[in-house]
C-alpha cells in the first residue's frame, strides 16, 4: 500500500508518526518503509490503510448494478426494448 502513495501521502504519514517529512519523494517513501520496519503501531497501520482507502475508494454496488447482475446473459434490464447488444473490443 505505502508504496503506492503519492509524496503528499507519505509526507501526511510520516507526519502523523513524528517523523521528518522533508525529502524527495524514494526518501519519503524509505523512511515509510524504515516505520514500518522498526515499529508496526497499529495506529500507524490504521493511518495507512486510511491514506489508501482516501486514494482508492472502494466502489459500492448501487440498486441498479445489482439488478444488472442478476440478468442471464444476453436480456435486458426491465423498461428496455429488446437484447442488449455486444460491446465491440476496444
Amino acid at each position: 500500500m505505502v508504496m503506492s502513495f503519492r509524496v503528499s501521502e507519505l509526507q501526511v504519514l510520516l507526519g502523523f508518526a513524528g517523523r521528518n517529512k522533508s525529502g524527495r519523494k524514494h526518501e519519503l517513501l524509505a523512511k515509510a518503509l524504515h516505520l514500518l520496519k522498526s515499529s508496526c503501531a497499529p495506529s500507524v497501520q490504521m493511518k495507512i490503510k486510511e491514506l489508501y482507502r482516501r486514494r482508492f475508494p472502494r466502489k459500492t454496488l448501487g440498486p441498479s448494478d445489482l439488478s444488472m447482475l442478476s440478468l442471464a446473459p444476453g436480456t435486458s434490464p426491465v423498461g428496455s426494448s429488446g437484447p442488449l447488444a455486444p460491446i465491440p473490443p476496444a
